[in-house]
């Protein structure tokens, strides 16, 4: 019941091949990474890795109100190594400074 991102229809998709296992207070997700361009408004990075989740638990997954993840936390925390979305906007000069905020309403 979400929308789904499906790398055959990217021209800038790339296979990772590898494969890993996402802990949540649920349960676990297993992913396989791959890279694509990140777009979010006008801040373009190339070559971005991320994980296409393979299996997961339907708690909360199935019922939630969101269709995937980005992952904000320290490299540090990051899965199976890989750069965050942070580090790579930042490698590839996108920002200015290292800092992100969010906005929450009701």
């Amino acid at each position: 019941n979400h929308a789904k991102f499906r790398p055959g229809d990217s021209a800038t998709f790339s296979p990772g091949g590898r494969s890993c296992s996402v802990s949540y207070g649920s349960g676990d997700v297993t992913i396989v990474l791959g890279s694509d361009t990140l777009r979010i408004q006008s801040i373009t990075v190339t070559n971005q890795e991320f994980g296409l989740s393979q299996e997961e638990p339907t708690q909360p997954f199935y019922f939630a109100d969101f269709d995937g993840i980005l992952g904000m936390a320290y490299p540090s925390l990051a899965v199976g190594g890989m750069a965050t979305a942070l580090e790579g906007m930042l490698e590839q000069n996108q920002l200015a400074e290292p800092i992100f905020s969010f906005y929450f309403s009701r």
